[in-house]
């Protein structure tokens, strides 16, 4: 009957509702300051979680590589070299040396059996002969906690936009911080790994030849003196036999903090290479007065994993051990021939 006044309150009552429905300034900090504090709370979370992942899937690759090294124990009644060198000489005056990495003897049990069928053992590794099948990234050697793909930081360095394929898992020959820990009253008569390199004629007394080895000859090194199963007194179960030693070639310091890469000791850090003779690490600093791991990645155990490493036992058993352990602990574990 009265449209306009009807129309009007129609109006006035969607102004109230529109005023009563917003929120004020103040609610609306009030809100944003909540969703923040949410965040804050959960990201931790979630990095926690996802750091947890990549140990979790570390320490599998770990398990994969000790599962390939005990089939190569199946296959050949000992384990498999920390490396094998031979070096030899045809004129009394040039010595050669020929090298090769732990991996390159697992590849066959890594199903790498192209790379395998490729390599040359009586070459070295770094001979082109053997460039196609060391040029393969081999994921199950690489920590997640790492970069998949390595490439050297070095300006000045003329293979810095060259591929390194590395591996994070190695052997550690031995305890050499003897000194420091002696004066902490700790002794042993053996301070060796389980693994251990496989050595025929050295630089000093080499192998004297009139042509070059074959590939049976350098494989040789291998039978000189072999590592059983049997010959690990300490126990498999109890003794460490491969270690973390990741992100090679790049530098890391104590920290896990990126090291200059032109500073002594120089990117890249020796050793990073699957194939490479010199993948092999020591243990050769202390850090903060006690810590035995973690210190440096140059060749000695380290990790990105935060506040310790993995560990592979000759059980095949993966462990996380904390970088705070006791000294007096960690050797005895670390050591495969001391009686303890």
């Amino acid at each position: 009957m009265f449209p306009f006044i009807t129309d009007k309150v129609n109006k006035g009552n969607s102004q109230r509702t529109a005023r009563y429905q917003a929120f004020t300034l103040i609610e609306l900090l009030v809100v944003i300051a909540v969703i923040s504090m949410l965040i804050a709370l959960l990201l931790p979370a979630v990095h926690g979680a996802r750091s947890a992942a990549r140990r979790l899937s570390c320490q599998n690759n770990m398990r994969q590589t000790g599962i390939a090294i005990h089939l190569y124990v199946s296959s050949q009644g000992m384990f498999p070299p920390a490396k094998c060198t031979y070096s030899y000489t045809k004129n009394g005056t040039t010595i050669s040396t020929i090298g090769h990495g732990m991996m390159t003897f697992l590849l066959p049990f890594l199903e790498q059996n192209a790379s395998f069928s490729a390599y040359h053992f009586e070459k070295n590794w770094q001979n082109t002969v053997n460039k196609e099948a060391r040029e393969v990234r081999i994921n199950v050697l690489l920590c997640p906690e790492s970069e998949p793909v390595r490439y050297n930081r070095s300006a000045t360095n003329s293979e810095s936009i060259i591929e390194f394929h590395c591996t994070d898992y190695t052997s550690c020959d031995a305890i050499y911080t003897r000194t420091q820990l002696r004066n902490m009253g700790i002794d042993r008569k053996d301070w060796r790994s389980i693994l251990a390199p496989a050595v025929l004629g050295t630089r000093a007394k080499p192998v004297i030849r009139y042509n070059d080895p074959a590939d049976y000859e350098v494989l040789s090194a291998l039978f000189v003196r072999p590592v059983t199963p049997d010959a690990v007194s300490d126990g498999l179960s109890q003794s460490m036999m491969l270690f973390e030693c990741t992100s090679r070639p790049r530098k890391y310091d104590l920290g896990r903090v990126p090291g200059d890469p032109n500073v002594t000791p120089k990117e890249p850090i020796a050793g990073a290479r699957w194939a490479d003779d010199d993948s092999q690490i020591w243990i050769n600093a202390i850090c903060k007065g006690t810590q035995m791991f973690n210190c440096s990645n140059h060749q000695e155990v380290f990790s990105l994993h935060q506040g310790g490493c993995n560990f592979l036992y000759g059980d095949g058993n993966v462990r996380f051990h904390s970088e705070n352990m006791a000294p007096a602990v960690f050797v005895s574990l670390f050591t495969a021939f001391a009686g303890d």
